[in-house]
């Protein structure tokens, strides 16, 4: 009876010293210790954001933000200035409101101004009407330009005539007289910096361009398609050649 008691105390000190032992091994406290879900004083707390392998992440930190494109300097230019080597460029918003039927203009012959209501002329002299407005931009502020068409002789003559403005009043800053087809059907738009006047004649399907270039020093170039230089006027056609006398 002595053994069978010594025996089995000393198995039930073994179990008991096998379970510290694997408690232990699990990474338990043995029963009576603090709990392990409470953290030690002064010691860091689980934030979200822990990395994979157990570091938590700095507080407050922010993944960098992305920086926007940066402007291309032409585009830029353009924005504020003009296009290429010519102040004009294309409109930005809404510029002054004008009464551009009803109004005076100055004749770019240097003759009498020129007064419209509704659009024409109004007195004696050649017949004069509002063919376009544009609005644009000149160096960087609000500008227009202004087509009117004087019916004088044979062939109409287009004036083209850039406005600025100084408060909502228009100033005249350039302007050129231009030769224009009486056979064909003239439209005005503004391809970035130059004005082009594109003429068709409706009974071939022809059709023609015209290109106005404000320069940096304010004067106001012409040219056709394939022809150098300001002013360029198209190509006479060549005269034939002599007939010999008979006999």
């Amino acid at each position: 009876m002595v053994f069978v008691t010594v025996t089995l105390g000393v198995a039930l000190a073994i179990a008991a010293a096998q379970g510290c032992e694997n408690r232990s091994k699990q990474g338990l406290r043995p029963s009576g210790g603090s709990s392990a879900s409470a953290p030690a004083a002064g010691g860091a707390q689980a934030v979200p954001g822990t990395s994979v392998d157990g570091a938590a992440a700095a507080p407050g930190t922010q993944p960098p933000a992305a920086q926007p494109p940066a402007t291309p300097p032409a585009a830029a230019a353009a924005a504020h200035g003009g296009t290429g080597d010519s102040p004009l460029a294309p409109p930005y918003g809404s510029g002054p409101v004008v009464d551009w039927p009803n109004r005076s203009y100055p004749d770019g012959t240097g003759g009498p101004g020129i007064a419209l209501r509704d659009g024409r002329s109004v007195g004696a002299g050649p017949q004069v009407v509002l063919s376009s407005v544009l609005p644009a931009r000149y160096k960087g502020a609000p500008a227009a330009v202004v087509v009117l068409r004087r019916a004088e002789g044979s062939v109409p003559v287009d004036l083209v005539q850039l406005f600025s403005f100084i408060g909502d009043t228009p100033v005249a800053a350039t302007s050129r007289t231009s030769a224009a087809d009486p056979q064909a059907t003239a439209t005005w738009r503004l391809d970035g910096g130059t004005v082009v006047r594109e003429e068709r004649v409706a009974a071939t399907g022809a059709t023609t361009s015209t290109r106005y270039t404000v320069r940096t020093d304010g004067t106001l170039d012409e040219s056709w398609p394939g022809a150098s230089g300001p002013a360029t006027q198209p190509p006479a056609a060549a005269p034939a050649p002599p007939t010999a006398a008979a006999g």
